[in-house]
């Protein structure tokens, strides 16, 4: 993939099972912050996005992902995202790439405990039969 192999995720890529059920494992993790970033809520949507604001974004970073999963990744992502290098502590101050919204957004703060709460198993079985689709499209342009 890209030169930097480590991912800033700060949304719904946080819960372990999410991540899962798009990559079919867990990666090697590290809790982390990005400065001068933050999580805010987006219109009719259950996920946030990460906008340039006061404070930090905290989140983990992906440090093991594989060509074949930043590609998973990348097809699972709203294309309003733009994948992007920005600064992160883990402790240390380092590069990492992530996700970053380019649509409307609310100025709001998006909610990790609220969406675990609320959201996170409809949007989990969203997030299988999403794979299981793409997979198929996978198999039948025979990329497998």
């Amino acid at each position: 993939m890209a030169e930097i192999n480590r991912l800033f995720v700060y949304g719904t890529l946080v819960f372990d099972d999410v991540v899962s059920a798009l990559i079919d494992r867990i990666p090697h993790q590290l809790d982390a912050k990005a400065p001068g970033w933050r999580i805010v809520r987006l219109p009719k949507k259950v996920y946030p996005g990460l906008v340039p604001g006061h404070g930090e974004a905290n989140g983990k970073v992906l440090t093991d992902l594989t060509d074949a999963e930043w590609a998973t990744l990348d097809a699972f992502e709203d294309p309003d995202y733009t994948l992007a290098t920005v600064r992160v502590m883990i402790p240390l101050e380092t590069d990492a790439r992530t996700y970053i919204w380019r649509g409307d957004h609310l100025d709001e703060p998006w909610s990790t405990v609220g969406f675990g709460r609320d959201e996170l198993a409809d949007y989990l079985d969203r997030c299988l039969s999403w794979r299981r689709r793409h997979d198929q499209r996978r198999a039948i342009d025979g990329q497998q």
